[in-house]
């Protein structure tokens, strides 16, 4: 993609392709038939070049001008999070050695 969206420009430079990762679009309806909502999931974030991102949020994050809310940064574990899963390893490791 080239041209640019709402003031964020890709880069000219034919080397870096902005690459979004795989997504799952979904649609729901109403009893009528009628979309009630249109949505989609980004498939698995350790593809493409936008951190994760996809949609909107993948391209301003590609293009150097992510937006400044959490929500469209690339995704990265709380410290409790990845003190969680240390444990569970130390867990795993000192319960093999029974």
């Amino acid at each position: 993609q080239i041209a640019p969206f709402m003031g964020a420009e890709p880069s000219t430079d034919s080397s870096t392709e902005l690459t979004l990762p795989p997504q799952s679009f979904h649609m729901d309806f109403n009893e009528e038939g009628l979309v009630k909502e249109f949505g989609f999931y980004t498939v698995d974030r350790r593809q493409g070049n936008t951190g994760g991102l996809g949609g909107a949020f993948g391209y301003f994050y590609g293009v150097g001008k992510p937006l400044p809310i959490r929500e469209c940064q690339p995704y990265k574990p709380s410290f409790k999070f990845r003190m969680l899963g240390l444990i569970g390893k130390i867990g795993k490791k000192l319960s093999k050695k029974e």
